[in-house]
Formats: C-alpha cells, structure tokens, sequence
C-alpha cells in the first residue's frame, strides 16, 4: 500500500510539474513577421503548447482576433538563464522570422520553417532580435 501511494504521489507531481511547465506566454510584436510562409501583423499574440501530449506543436494566437495557427518546432538544449521567457527573430533579407520561442515549455523551441515547401536555411548574418514575453497566470491557479 504505501508503494501504491508513492507511486500516485510521485505521479501527481510529474502532472503538476508538467502543467507548471506548459504555460502560455504573451508579447507584443512591433513588426510584421513569419513562420514558414504565413505572415503574422504587428500585434499582441499568446503561445502555448496546442497539446500535453506533443509539445513540439506550439500555437499562436492573436489577443484581439482570436485566430489561432499552429506551427511545429524542435527543442534546444541549451538555454543561459532557464527563467528566460520571450522570442527571438532573425531578419532575412527584407523578411524577418520568428525563430525561438522560451518559456512556454522547460526549454527553448526553434521553429521549424517550410518556405515555398523547402526548409529555411540558417543565415550565419542575420540581424537578431529578442522581445521579452511574459507568463499567463490562470487566476484559478491563485
């Protein structure tokens, strides 16, 4: 019996841990921006995970709008302050591109882009830029 509560106990944890981790981030784009080949306007977007069981798969969704697309990446394993949250672009050319998502899971996401259905290459000279996020607190959770 008390292996059988460990083991509930111990899962319970993992759940919370999960969920804890798993957690919507919002920020505001200045600009005009890109996944693959769907262009986003400047505006207020939430990230998430589109499912617990892939967190591969974020979303973004528009605030006002609602409109929701989904969008597939790959996780980066290093990561200089784990408590970072926000995104990174690179500007392409006259195209700028969201490239990294931090904070919405336990680690940084790299999106994967398909352009004119090729994947986009790394450029070594793109100009980078960074916009800090901020977590979504479900006021239930309080």
């Amino acid at each position: 019996m008390k292996t059988l509560r460990s083991a509930v106990a111990i899962a319970s944890l993992t759940l919370v841990s999960a969920a804890a981790l798993a957690s919507p981030i919002e920020a505001t784009i200045p600009f005009e921006f890109r996944i693959g080949d769907q262009v986003f306007p400047p505006a207020a977007y939430i990230f998430e995970t589109s499912s617990g069981s892939e967190p591969h798969v974020l979303g973004i969704r528009a605030k006002t709008s609602g409109e929701k697309r989904l969008f597939d990446t790959l996780q980066i394993p290093i990561k200089d302050d784990p408590k970072t949250i926000g995104l990174v672009f690179d500007k392409i050319g006259d195209t700028t591109y969201l490239m990294e998502v931090w904070g919405v899971t336990d680690s940084g996401r790299g999106v994967k882009h398909t352009v004119d259905g090729k994947p986009l290459a790394a450029v070594k000279n793109a100009s980078r830029q960074k916009i800090t996020a901020t977590r979504i607190v479900d006021e239930r959770e309080k």
